[in-house]
C-alpha cells in the first residue's frame, strides 16, 4: 500500500533531453535537479519514435521482430551516477513499450534501482546509431 502512495503522489517522469538528439556513442546529461528512486523498478526510456512505429495494421509479433532486429539486447546502456562519482549501471534487454504514439526501450539495472539515493548525472552509451530520439527518466514502476 505505501509503494501505490509513493507512485501516486510522487512519481513521475523526467524528460532529460528536452530536445531530440543523435546517440552513437556516448551522451553524458545533467539534470537540472538530482533524481532519485521511489521504486527499484525506475528505469531509463529511449524514445525511439522516430525510427520505429507501430500502425496497428501491422501483426504483432512482426512489430517485435523488427524491434529486435533494429534494437538488439545489450547494445544500449546507462549509468546512474551519485554526487561521490559511483555508478549504477541500467542495461536494454529487450523490454520496449509501445503506444498508439511512440516506441520506447526500456533500460532497468539487473537488481533494481535503490530508493532514496540521488543520482546527479545520467550517462547512456549505444553501439548502434539512433537518431531524433528523447531521453526519460520514469519513476513510477515495479
Amino acid at each position: 500500500m505505501k509503494e501505490f502512495f509513493l507512485i501516486l503522489f510522487f512519481g513521475k517522469a523526467v524528460l532529460l533531453t528536452p530536445v531530440p538528439i543523435d546517440l552513437h556513442g556516448r551522451v553524458e546529461m545533467v539534470p537540472p535537479e538530482p533524481i532519485k528512486a521511489i521504486t527499484s523498478g525506475a528505469s531509463i526510456e529511449i524514445d525511439v519514435s522516430s525510427k520505429i512505429t507501430w500502425d496497428g495494421k501491422e501483426n504483432i509479433l512482426d512489430f517485435r521482430k523488427r524491434v529486435a532486429e533494429l534494437f538488439p539486447s545489450g547494445t544500449i546502456t546507462a549509468s546512474l551516477v551519485r554526487p561521490d562519482s559511483s555508478e549504477l549501471a541500467l542495461v536494454y534487454e529487450g523490454f520496449y513499450s509501445i503506444s498508439k504514439d511512440d516506441v520506447r526501450l526500456s533500460l532497468y539495472a539487473p537488481n533494481g534501482v535503490p530508493t532514496g539515493i540521488e543520482f546527479t548525472k545520467v550517462i547512456v552509451d549505444s553501439t548502434i546509431e539512433l537518431n531524433g530520439i528523447q531521453i526519460i527518466w520514469k519513476n513510477y514502476m515495479d
